[in-house]
């Protein structure tokens, strides 16, 4: 393997990480999550974190980044006829 094929995956694997920390929504806790009024519990507010949302959003861009490269890499090498 060559630095700039090291340095592609790395990156989008960089890449993929930070994105798929950031698919969970926030907690809303705090005034925020008061603008109901005080006859809903904002328990009931509260986001449910799903895992595996963030785990198919970080396969998804590796799978795309994997498409990607591959095609680059058959385009640059030519037809072979």
């Amino acid at each position: 393997m060559t630095f700039r094929s090291v340095l592609y995956w790395l990156l989008c694997t960089v890449f993929a990480g930070l994105v798929a920390q950031s698919a969970e929504p926030p907690p809303t806790i705090g005034p925020a999550a008061d603008w109901s009024g005080p006859a809903i519990q904002s328990v009931h507010l509260l986001p449910v974190p799903e895992p595996g949302r963030a785990l198919l959003l970080f396969a998804g861009i590796m799978a795309m980044a994997f498409t990607y490269r591959r095609a680059w890499m058959n385009w640059k090498s030519g037809p072979k006829s």
